[in-house]
């Protein structure tokens, strides 16, 4: 019997109660990272994947610092290119990672980290405020932010291909909070870097391009042909 007080029957809680039983989220968190190596390396390899999220911003900042007030009128170029990727990304990259998502974000990395280099040289061998260097950049931006639409797609695929049900429910979730947490730090040190300027920030995140490329190959095919 509950206690009755003031005629409102009060039942005790106890502890198989479903509130008291459940575990606060950050600990289910490391816990599924702890013992589920499987998804921790996919976490991994997406958070290594966040060169093409990333790097977009510091591409426009490049064009703004080498050329200026001249090159402002031309930023309408970098809002073109984004409008592009998203409606042209997701039909192109859909089946692609219908087929192979793991090689999806493999190529992904691997593009986005050589477009990325390759823009640095141009900032690095162009004349600033020229025509060239700001057709470079926008063909830059608009490769990274196709690509970018790509690696979504893909990582995204992959955790509906690797588990059903109410895994597949955790994985989201857990995959999302620590992303979250990455994406912080990565953001962090890229901003850091970006004081001593733009291009040391933005051959980090090529590097971290680089190592999600490997990270992602050792992923296991999950891709239901």
């Amino acid at each position: 019997m509950g206690d009755r007080r003031g005629g409102v029957c009060r039942h005790p809680r106890t502890p198989q109660d479903p509130e008291d039983a459940r575990e606060p989220w950050w600990t289910e968190t490391v816990q599924l990272l702890r013992q589920d190596a499987a998804f921790r390396h996919f976490v991994l390899a997406r958070g290594l994947l966040l060169v093409s999220a990333l790097a977009p911003p510091f591409l426009v900042s490049l064009a703004v610092g080498a050329g200026g007030a001249g090159l402002l009128s031309g930023l309408g170029s970098f809002v073109i290119a984004q409008g592009v990727a998203s409606v042209v990304g997701g039909r192109v990259f859909g089946g692609l990672a219908d087929r192979s998502s793991r090689l999806v974000m493999v190529v992904g990395a691997l593009v986005a980290s050589v477009v990325v280099l390759l823009a640095v040289a141009a900032v690095l061998a162009l004349p600033p405020g020229s025509a060239a260097l700001l057709a470079s950049l926008v063909a830059a931006y608009l490769l990274l932010s196709l690509v970018h639409v790509g690696v979504r797609v893909a990582r995204k695929t992959y955790v509906v291909d690797v588990a059903e049900g109410d895994r597949r429910t955790r994985y989201v979730a857990v995959s999302n909070t620590a992303m979250g947490v990455i994406l912080l730090v990565t953001g962090a040190i890229s901003a850091g870097l970006a004081t001593l300027g733009t291009v040391p920030a933005l051959v980090f995140l090529a590097v971290l391009g680089l190592l999600g490329a490997v990270v992602s190959w050792r992923l296991p095919e999950v891709s239901r042909r």
